[in-house]
């Protein structure tokens, strides 16, 4: 097994430090690993502990193990000897970067995880899903066949990500930052509606859910908002959004987790409630500040007359 290198924590060094260890460091938990074949491989079960504070995971792996992103992540997961602090040998499961930022995204925050979403928006801010670019320059991660938002979701949750993608497309740095940021508070959800949940729930559910959110904010669903910006079929409606946009539906939709994570088990129509009630509540504030500013939030486009304003 492979000691912790020592490393500094500034993004701007370009040195030869995966961002696991980085994150490792910076809050104190050991992670280890080994270096097979050139790549590195990380004992899930300290990264497990270290980002949520919790020394006994069993449950919540347990839990993580009966989730489809599962069936995923096993095939990247490969057993590798340990040695436990009290001395112990054995073999563990040990896993890629990618691997481990999918846990981060599909964990869900709460009270007793604090340190869970100070990490999730670090390694945000960090370009994630990037990082093998952070330490190869040279490493090409766009294609014209392949949009940003394509790359977000290219491998299910922890896909392939790139800041330098957003920024040919002439993105500025607050708005990545807010579009990466976004992606967490999304995960965080649709993870946590799953949770709730007491039914199984189709991909035609998120799709409402998300409309839920769109007309407490803006009024409008999807596809409207879509029409209205002459988006072409299959574009990124987020990726073509205001800086505004992506916050107020952020928040938005972390309070809708943190409300549905208050609740053990509810039916899909008292999640829709929870859903439309939040939604409006922050709608209040996206509706005073487009006046403020005389343009649509949502689309970014010039305020409509009141009377012209689609329901």
């Amino acid at each position: 097994m492979t000691t912790l290198p020592m490393f500094t924590d500034s993004s701007s060094d370009r040195d030869n430090t995966p961002l696991p260890l980085i994150v490792a460091k910076r809050w104190d938990f050991p992670l280890a690993f080994h270096i097979v074949e050139g790549r590195h491989l990380y004992a899930i079960q300290d990264w497990m502990r270290g980002i949520t504070g919790t020394k006994d995971i069993r449950r919540i792996l347990d839990h993580l193990k009966k989730q489809r992103m599962w069936d995923e992540l096993s095939k990247s997961i490969g057993q590798l000897p340990y040695k436990s602090s009290d001395g112990k040998k054995y073999k563990i499961d040990h896993i890629d970067e990618k691997g481990l930022y999918l846990i981060a995204e599909y964990l869900r925050v709460m009270r007793a995880r604090p340190v869970l979403q100070e990490i999730r928006q670090y390694l945000a801010k960090a370009g994630v899903f990037v990082d093998e670019m952070r330490r190869d320059e040279n490493l090409i991660v766009i294609t014209s066949r392949m949009s940003p938002d394509e790359m977000l979701d290219a491998t299910g949750r922890a896909a392939l990500l790139t800041r330098e993608a957003y920024r040919k497309q002439g993105k500025s740095q607050k708005w990545i930052d807010m579009r990466l940021l976004g992606k967490i508070r999304r995960e965080q959800f649709t993870a946590a509606l799953s949770q709730a949940i007491n039914e199984a729930l189709k991909r035609s559910h998120f799709a409402t859910a998300t409309d839920d959110v769109y007309r407490g904010l803006w009024g409008r669903t999807a596809r409207y908002l879509k029409k209205e910006l002459a988006l072409p079929k299959g574009a990124s409606l987020r990726d073509n959004q205001t800086i505004y946009a992506l916050y107020f539906q952020g928040i938005a939709e972390e309070a809708c987790a943190d409300k549905l994570g208050e609740k053990k088990s509810v039916s899909w129509f008292e999640a829709r409630n929870i859903i439309k009630m939040v939604a409006v509540t922050v709608g209040r504030y996206t509706q005073d500040m487009s006046k403020f500013l005389g343009k649509d939030l949502a689309t970014g486009l010039p305020l409509l007359p009141q009377d012209q304003n689609p329901g």
